[in-house]
C-alpha cells in the first residue's frame, strides 16, 4: 500500500517534490513563451516485494498521470500550433526525467514517459476559453516502502511474548494474521500469509502482524 507521507514527500516537498519543481520550471526562460497550467492524479499503484538472500526490500510502483493544458495563439496555423505543443511536451519530459535522476527518495530514475496530445480544442484559461491542447504524461515512480519502524512498541520486549512481525519479514507459520496498530491494539483487519513468504506492506505506518489462527494441516490416512 502507499505510505502517504512518503508519497507526499516525493510529490509535494517544497525543496525536492515533483510538483513544486515543475511549477518552478514553468517560470524559467525555457518555458517563457508557453502558456501552460497543470493538474495531476494518481491513477493506480502496485506493490512488489523482492528478496535477496536473508534480506527483503519492499518496493512501491506509483503510476502517475500528469495533466497539462497549453494555450496557443488563435491566429497560429494548426501545424505550427501542434509543433509548439510537442516542443513543450519534449521540454517537460526532459525536466521530469532530470528531477527523477536527482531525487534520492526514488530507487531508480524514470526510464519511460508515455502519454497523449489532444486535438486542438477550447481550453479553460484564467476564467475564459482559449484554443489549446491537453497533454497527458504518464510515468512510474519507484520508491522503497521500507519496513515499518517500531515507534511506540518495544520490539525486543513484545516480539518474544506476542509474536509480532513487521511488513517484509518472512512468515514463520502459515495462517491468519491480524493487523496491530502502533498502540498494540487490533485493527480488526486480517491477512492470510504462508510460511516463508514476506508479510505484505501495511496501509498505515507503525503497524505489525500477529498470528491468530494457524493453518491446520490434515494428516493423510494410509
Amino acid at each position: 500500500m502507499i505510505q502517504i507521507p512518503i508519497v507526499r514527500q516525493i510529490l509535494l516537498d517544497p525543496d525536492a517534490g515533483l510538483l513544486p519543481y515543475l511549477s518552478q520550471q514553468l517560470q524559467t526562460q525555457s518555458f517563457s513563451h508557453f502558456k501552460a497550467q497543470f493538474g495531476f492524479h494518481v491513477d493506480e499503484y502496485c506493490t512488489q516485494v523482492t528478496s535477496n538472500d536473508d534480506s527483503s526490500q519492499i518496493q512501491t510502483i506509483l503510476l502517475f498521470i500528469l495533466k497539462l493544458s497549453i494555450v496557443v495563439d488563435s491566429q497560429t496555423p494548426l501545424d505550427e500550433a501542434t509543433l509548439h505543443a510537442l516542443e513543450f511536451q519534449e521540454l517537460l519530459d526532459a525536466q521530469i526525467i532530470r528531477w527523477s535522476q536527482d531525487n534520492e527518495k526514488l530507487l531508480k530514475p524514470i526510464s519511460e514517459i508515455k502519454g497523449a496530445l489532444s486535438q486542438l480544442l477550447e481550453i479553460p484559461f484564467q476564467g475564459g476559453y482559449l484554443p489549446g491542447f491537453e497533454i497527458h504524461r504518464q510515468f512510474s515512480l519507484i520508491y522503497s516502502a521500507g519496513t515499518t519502524q517500531l515507534s511506540q512498541l518495544d520490539e525486543q520486549t513484545l516480539k518474544p511474548q506476542a509474536s509480532l512481525y513487521r511488513p517484509g519479514e518472512r512468515t514463520p507459520q502459515s495462517g491468519q494474521y491480524e493487523l496491530i496498530n502502533s498502540d498494540g491494539e487490533s485493527t480488526g483487519l486480517e491477512v492470510t500469509s504462508t510460511t516463508g513468504h514476506p508479510f505484505p506492506p501495511t496501509s498505515e505506518p507503525d503497524q505489525l502482524y500477529r498470528l491468530v489462527d494457524p493453518t491446520k494441516h490434515k494428516k493423510s490416512n494410509r
